[in-house]
Protein backbone atom coordinates (compact mmCIF):
# COMPACT_ATOMS: atom_id res chain seq x y z
CA UNK A 1 0.00 0.00 0.00
CA UNK A 2 1.60 3.28 -1.13
CA UNK A 3 1.06 6.45 0.81
CA UNK A 4 -0.23 9.42 -1.07
CA UNK A 5 1.94 12.45 -0.42
CA UNK A 6 0.44 15.85 -1.11
CA UNK A 7 2.81 17.88 -3.23
CA UNK A 8 3.03 21.60 -2.55
CA UNK A 9 3.92 24.22 -5.11
CA UNK A 10 7.28 25.88 -4.65
CA UNK A 11 6.59 29.37 -3.30
CA UNK A 12 8.20 32.30 -5.11
CA UNK A 13 9.39 33.73 -1.79
CA UNK A 14 9.43 33.10 1.93
CA UNK A 15 5.84 33.03 3.20
CA UNK A 16 6.97 34.79 6.40
CA UNK A 17 9.26 37.60 5.25
CA UNK A 18 8.98 37.58 1.43
CA UNK A 19 12.70 37.14 0.79
CA UNK A 20 13.88 34.69 -1.88
CA UNK A 21 13.97 31.03 -0.96
CA UNK A 22 16.63 28.45 -1.59
CA UNK A 23 15.92 24.85 -2.54
CA UNK A 24 18.29 22.59 -0.61
CA UNK A 25 16.97 19.08 -1.25
CA UNK A 26 15.47 17.14 -4.16
CA UNK A 27 14.06 13.63 -4.09
CA UNK A 28 13.28 11.15 -6.88
CA UNK A 29 9.70 9.88 -6.66
CA UNK A 30 10.76 6.70 -8.49
CA UNK A 31 13.75 5.34 -6.61
CA UNK A 32 13.66 7.57 -3.54
CA UNK A 33 17.17 8.96 -4.06
CA UNK A 34 17.75 12.24 -2.28
CA UNK A 35 20.25 14.93 -3.19
CA UNK A 36 21.15 17.75 -0.82
CA UNK A 37 22.79 20.94 -2.01
CA UNK A 38 21.97 24.43 -3.13
CA UNK A 39 19.72 24.50 -6.18
CA UNK A 40 18.74 27.61 -8.09
CA UNK A 41 15.13 28.07 -9.04
CA UNK A 42 14.69 29.18 -12.62
CA UNK A 43 12.16 29.90 -15.28
CA UNK A 44 8.52 30.33 -14.40
CA UNK A 45 9.05 28.70 -11.02
CA UNK A 46 10.48 31.95 -9.66
CA UNK A 47 7.21 33.77 -10.34
CA UNK A 48 4.48 34.20 -7.73
CA UNK A 49 1.74 31.56 -7.91
CA UNK A 50 -0.85 34.01 -9.27
CA UNK A 51 1.43 34.77 -12.23
CA UNK A 52 1.96 31.05 -12.85
CA UNK A 53 -1.81 30.48 -12.87
CA UNK A 54 -2.30 33.41 -15.25
CA UNK A 55 0.35 32.04 -17.64
CA UNK A 56 -1.34 28.62 -17.56
CA UNK A 57 -4.69 30.16 -18.56
CA UNK A 58 -3.03 32.40 -21.15
CA UNK A 59 -1.26 29.43 -22.79
CA UNK A 60 -4.34 27.20 -22.59
CA UNK A 61 -6.17 29.79 -24.69
CA UNK A 62 -3.12 30.27 -26.96
CA UNK A 63 -2.90 33.95 -26.11
CA UNK A 64 -6.51 34.69 -27.05
CA UNK A 65 -7.15 37.72 -24.83
CA UNK A 66 -10.94 37.48 -25.12
CA UNK A 67 -10.90 33.90 -23.82
CA UNK A 68 -8.53 34.87 -20.99
CA UNK A 69 -10.83 37.79 -20.10
CA UNK A 70 -13.80 35.44 -20.04
CA UNK A 71 -12.18 32.71 -17.91
CA UNK A 72 -10.52 34.99 -15.37
CA UNK A 73 -13.17 37.71 -15.36
CA UNK A 74 -10.61 40.47 -15.85
CA UNK A 75 -10.38 43.30 -18.39
CA UNK A 76 -8.03 43.78 -21.34
CA UNK A 77 -6.01 46.51 -19.55
CA UNK A 78 -5.61 44.22 -16.51
CA UNK A 79 -4.31 41.44 -18.75
CA UNK A 80 -1.80 43.84 -20.35
CA UNK A 81 -0.63 45.02 -16.92
CA UNK A 82 -0.28 41.40 -15.80
CA UNK A 83 1.80 40.54 -18.89
CA UNK A 84 4.02 43.58 -18.29
CA UNK A 85 4.50 42.59 -14.64
CA UNK A 86 5.40 39.02 -15.62
CA UNK A 87 7.89 40.25 -18.24
CA UNK A 88 9.48 42.62 -15.73
CA UNK A 89 9.73 39.87 -13.10
CA UNK A 90 11.32 37.45 -15.57
CA UNK A 91 13.74 40.12 -16.85
CA UNK A 92 14.90 41.06 -13.37
CA UNK A 93 15.42 37.39 -12.42
CA UNK A 94 17.39 36.78 -15.60
CA UNK A 95 19.55 39.84 -14.93
CA UNK A 96 20.18 38.71 -11.35
CA UNK A 97 21.11 35.22 -12.54
CA UNK A 98 23.66 36.63 -14.98
CA UNK A 99 25.40 38.68 -12.29
CA UNK A 100 28.48 36.73 -11.17
CA UNK A 101 29.13 36.23 -7.48
CA UNK A 102 31.80 38.42 -5.94
CA UNK A 103 34.75 36.82 -4.12
CA UNK A 104 33.22 37.99 -0.83
CA UNK A 105 29.84 36.38 -1.66
CA UNK A 106 31.64 33.14 -2.50
CA UNK A 107 33.61 33.20 0.76
CA UNK A 108 30.46 34.01 2.75
CA UNK A 109 28.67 31.09 1.07
CA UNK A 110 31.49 28.73 2.09
CA UNK A 111 31.38 30.07 5.65
CA UNK A 112 27.61 29.50 5.89
CA UNK A 113 27.98 25.97 4.46
CA UNK A 114 25.99 26.80 1.32
CA UNK A 115 28.92 26.05 -0.98
CA UNK A 116 31.84 23.68 -0.76
CA UNK A 117 35.44 24.78 -1.28
CA UNK A 118 35.50 22.58 -4.38
CA UNK A 119 32.46 24.39 -5.85
CA UNK A 120 33.98 27.79 -5.03
CA UNK A 121 37.28 26.81 -6.65
CA UNK A 122 35.47 25.69 -9.78
CA UNK A 123 33.55 28.98 -10.00
CA UNK A 124 36.69 31.07 -9.56
CA UNK A 125 38.75 29.01 -12.02
CA UNK A 126 36.10 29.09 -14.76
CA UNK A 127 35.54 32.85 -14.63
CA UNK A 128 36.44 34.89 -17.67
Amino acid sequence: MSKSIKQLSLPAGCPLCGESIQVTQIKCSGCGSEINGSFATAGLGVLPVEYQKFITVFLRHRGNIRQVEKELGISYPTINKMLDSINNALSSTAAAAEKPLTRKEILDSIERGEMSVKEATFILKTRK
